[in-house]
């Protein structure tokens, strides 16, 4: 049993920080109420808006052919996976095709606020409903195998089915070891679900001691909401790494083990879980930790068991589904997979490019892409590229937020990490818009389409994603070689660039002009151009890109970047157009002492 926790005596005035915790929680929840209350009275506005819209409309436009007539003239669609990427496609391809959702529930739940279930199963009204049907067909039934025409399908009464199609759009999703995190087909609705969630809390009230192993963001999180919730019991996370979320930016990490060590939680780090028990586990070197709870958060799995048969070899050794550029499955060399032209990959199952996050954003990028692709692929166009076809450049930007209970969080957008109520307000928000875009509501879907270009935009120019890591592609600068102004600001890099990420070419030489003509630039010497994880940058643009990756206070300049390009390159042009004649031109003389590593980052071959 749990032990209480020692009550004060009744005379026993409330401390300084128990009078300011709760005015802080009140202010969280008071904020929110009143956000979901505006975006509300905004949702119904816009119902009201389109309906009258689709009214006048339909008076004008008359009705020539019947709905059914114009199914059967669509191609068809089957999207499989009713969670952010499938109900992404369903949203952006159901007005044009004969879309076919299919899934072996019938609602949709945000997985990235179930944790707080745990605690508290009656939110599981607020993070679920439906899955959508109005301008689409829903089949709910269980994939069970996936070829080049058609997927067979298992339904509740165990019947097999199939679906032809002329495109398929795979999110198949994940499973997770901790029990009920994701939904199993065991809960092909919500009162199923419901009742897992409640079995779940009931058992979690009855601890006196958890142990959680892993140290990602499920398993913070799932730590937070124990510790929030039941304040006296003992909450022990086992990690390999040396911190928590260490795949997020450094500063998450630090702050969610800060508010763990403050609330009583016993962190273990560097210690490697052999195996795992309902109430023990062991870790490597035979160590073992017991707890009447012990919660598995080492991963999630991608759910390809539909996937082993026909394309078991386009499956990595992860057993996600290999995709091309365009999301099509590959072959091991990279190639597309014979016959699989019109199958399209997104979300936990797919294997995306090193450095990408599987989350529930990245998982809607990729269906940006995928539908598109399918459009394009229907109309006979050239595909476009993941993450480029979505975001405009390279790198997708990173979001996501850790909860630390109802009122408290971690909120990041690529490198920015902020703290405190405002991640808790922030996370509500997403989740309730989230709910409400899934649902095909009006605000949510507007919401999420300003918050997707808003995101890319900030991650073109003012807040572009972490640096790479070392072993992938470096900076590439290509600048004036007999420009007096050029060397020298190609000398202040050698100085400032801590990183040494930037690798130097003259325009005029031929690995330079070789270099434009992959990126299908003119050779312009009135012009540096910066190559790096984003593309091609030329002017004013390559040159705020580059000052980023130096030091304070010069990458503080980026920040020009907000500004509108057409005046950013007027100013540019101006100094180009006079530089020889204000600066001069390198004759040789300005050149510098380099040592070998200087000189390494200059490409001559």
């Amino acid at each position: 049993r749990r032990a209480s926790k020692p009550s004060l005596p009744e005379t026993a005035p409330p401390s300084f920080m128990s009078t300011f915790s709760i005015l802080r929680k009140g202010s969280v929840d008071a904020t929110c109420g009143l956000i979901i209350t505006l975006l509300s009275v905004v949702d119904v506005a816009l119902l009201l808006v389109l309906s009258l819209s689709q009214t006048v409309a339909s008076l004008f436009k008359g009705v020539t052919r019947s709905s059914s007539d114009l199914l059967l003239s669509r191609p068809s669609v089957v999207v499989v996976g009713g969670s952010f990427s499938g109900l992404w496609a369903q949203r952006a391809l159901s007005d044009s095709y004969d879309v076919t959702l299919v899934d072996f529930k019938d609602y949709f739940e945000y997985t990235p606020g179930v944790l707080r279930l745990f605690v508290q199963p009656s939110w599981l009204s607020r993070l679920s409903g439906p899955l959508p049907r109005r301008r689409n067909k829903l089949v709910v039934g269980e994939v069970v195998a996936v070829h080049p025409t058609e997927i067979t399908l298992r339904t509740a009464d165990g019947e097999e089915a199939q679906i032809p199609f002329d495109y398929l759009l795979l999110g198949c999703g994940s499973s997770y070891a901790a029990a009920p995190v994701k939904a199993s087909p065991r809960e092909p609705d919500l009162p199923s679900r419901r009742r897992s969630w409640e079995e779940a809390a009931a058992r979690l009230a009855r601890a006196s001691s958890v142990l959680i192993a892993g140290g990602g963001p499920v398993a913070v999180e799932l730590a937070a909401e124990v510790l929030d919730a039941y304040p006296s019991v003992s909450v022990t996370l086992v990690t390999s790494g040396t911190s928590l979320c260490s795949g997020l930016p450094a500063a998450v990490g630090e702050a969610t083990a800060r508010w763990l060590e403050l609330r009583g939680a016993a962190l273990h780090y560097s210690s490697r879980v052999e195996s795992v028990r309902p109430d023990s586990v062991t870790l490597v070197g035979g160590q073992v930790l017991s707890a009447d709870i012990v919660y598995p958060c080492m991963g999630a799995p991608p759910a390809s068991a539909p996937l082993e048969g026909s394309l078991a070899s386009q499956l990595d050794e992860r057993r996600r589904l290999r995709l091309t550029p365009q999301l099509q499955p590959a072959e091991q060399n990279g190639s597309p997979a014979s016959g699989w032209s019109r199958v399209f990959g997104m979300g936990d199952v797919a294997s995306l490019p090193a450095g990408e996050l599987q989350l529930g954003h990245t998982a809607e990028l990729n269906a940006h892409v995928a539908a598109e692709n399918m459009r394009r692929s229907a109309a006979g166009r050239p595909l476009e590229e993941y993450p480029r076809g979505a975001v405009g450049c390279e790198r997708s930007p990173r979001v996501f937020c850790v909860s630390l209970g109802p009122h408290d969080g971690v909120v990041a957008f690529n490198g920015l990490v902020l703290s405190g109520a405002v991640a808790a307000v922030t996370k509500r928000i997403l989740e309730w818009t989230k709910v409400a875009a899934c649902a095909e509501r009006p605000v949510g879907v507007a919401f999420w389409k300003f918050g997707d270009a808003a995101s890319a935009w900030l991650s073109m120019t003012v807040l572009p994603p972490p640096p790479p890591a070392p072993h992938e592609p470096k900076v590439i600068l290509l600048f004036d070689g007999v420009c007096l102004l050029c060397s020298t600001f190609v000398h202040f890099l050698l100085d400032h660039n801590a990183d040494q990420r930037i690798h130097f070419c003259a325009l005029q030489s031929e690995p330079g002009k070789d270099i434009l003509t992959r990126h299908g630039l003119p050779l312009d010497v009135s012009t540096v151009v910066l190559i790096d994880e984003c593309g091609a940058h030329v002017r004013s643009s390559a040159a705020l890109r580059t000052l980023r990756h130096c030091g304070a206070p010069y990458c503080f300049l980026y920040a020009l970047a907000a500004l509108p390009r057409p005046l950013r390159d007027f100013g540019y042009r101006m100094v180009a157009a006079s530089r020889y004649r204000l600066f001069g031109k390198d004759d040789g003389s300005a050149c510098r002492r380099m040592t070998k590593a200087m000189r390494a980052r200059f490409l001559s071959t």
